[in-house]
């Protein structure tokens, strides 16, 4: 359970450090650290050992926010702090972003030939295929 208020810091940090050029190591910190203090304290809140109520997940008595859902709301509000900190502190110099982050995603895909079976390019396309094969049978 504790997985979805810790996990959604973590691809945050990620996510935007890899995806996106403008992205800060002081928004990182501030994201990870935050989010596994607030984190901590709202699966502490929304634990029943407390009470008999869980404050975050029951809809009667709390917000009713669904266990599956409050993951997704965790990484919007830390992509929203993320990038709020990132924009607040100077931006990284070229020569420190140009090893860690990607210029252009389609160029990953596209710019060097496939060599043999295992590229991770086809590995992906396979596992891709595989997960949509299940998603098929198991509808």
């Amino acid at each position: 359970m504790p997985a979805q208020f810790l996990a959604p810091p973590i691809t945050v940090v990620f996510l935007w450090g890899v995806f996106w050029r403008r992205g800060t190591k002081e928004a990182a910190i501030i994201t990870l650290v935050l989010g596994f203090v607030l984190g901590f304290i709202v699966f502490l809140i929304d634990l029943p050992a407390f009470g008999d109520t869980q404050w975050i997940s029951d809809p009667g008595r709390g917000l009713g926010i669904p266990f599956m859902l409050q993951a997704a709301w965790g990484f919007a509000i830390w992509s929203v702090v993320y990038v709020i900190v990132s924009y607040l502190t100077p931006p990284p110099t070229e020569q420190q972003v140009s090893a860690t982050t990607w210029a252009n995603p389609r160029a990953i895909l596209f710019d060097t030939p496939l060599v043999d079976w295992s590229d991770p390019r086809i590995l992906s396309a396979l596992l891709f295929a595989a997960m949509a094969a299940l998603y098929w049978v198991f509808r």
